[in-house]
């Protein structure tokens, strides 16, 4: 969490710059995947070079899932509100924040369901926020759940979203 002023300001300037450094990201990842995978055909496949370039199309590829992720996460963020399911939002955060930090230690997941009114981007932040709290709170354990009911997401290891 942020705990002056500048580190907020600082904070909200990259989130501003991020929209238009994942556009910029992956204008460059589609070439470089176009062009690996181009040179797949022509490597024989066995080949130290088929191999290479395959880790090389497979990088690319998990690249831009994270970018795809986060830039699906942005798009959300000004839509107005609507009734949604709280608990396909919690899986949705659960499934960004596994894509984009590494949890190797920690398995994220989400459980039950309630509806509620809000916007999509809203309370997608707000829980991603929530995940985020969980993991950097001291103790927090091998497993990470968010916890939804009518009314409240509570995260293990700390935390609880009011409805």
């Amino acid at each position: 969490m942020p705990h002056d002023t500048e580190e907020i300001r600082a904070l909200a300037t990259l989130g501003r710059l991020t929209r238009g450094a994942l556009h910029e990201l992956s204008n460059p990842l589609v070439a470089l995947l176009g062009s690996a995978e181009l040179a797949l055909v022509d490597a024989e496949p066995g080949t130290k070079l088929h191999d290479r370039i395959s880790l090389t199309q497979r990088t690319g590829a998990e690249v831009v899932e994270i970018v795809r992720a986060l830039q699906g996460f942005i798009r959300l963020q000004p839509q107005p509100p609507e009734q949604l399911s709280v608990g396909a939002a919690a899986a949705d955060a659960v499934a960004l924040v596994t894509r984009v930090l590494p949890t190797h230690d920690v398995e994220l997941r989400s459980s039950g369901d309630a509806t509620t009114v809000a916007g999509p981007g809203e309370i997608r932040r707000r829980l991603v926020e929530l995940l985020l709290d969980a993991l950097d709170a001291p103790g927090h354990g091998p497993v990470v759940e968010l916890v939804v009911s009518d009314g409240l997401v509570t995260a293990t290891g700390g935390g609880e979203l009011r409805l």
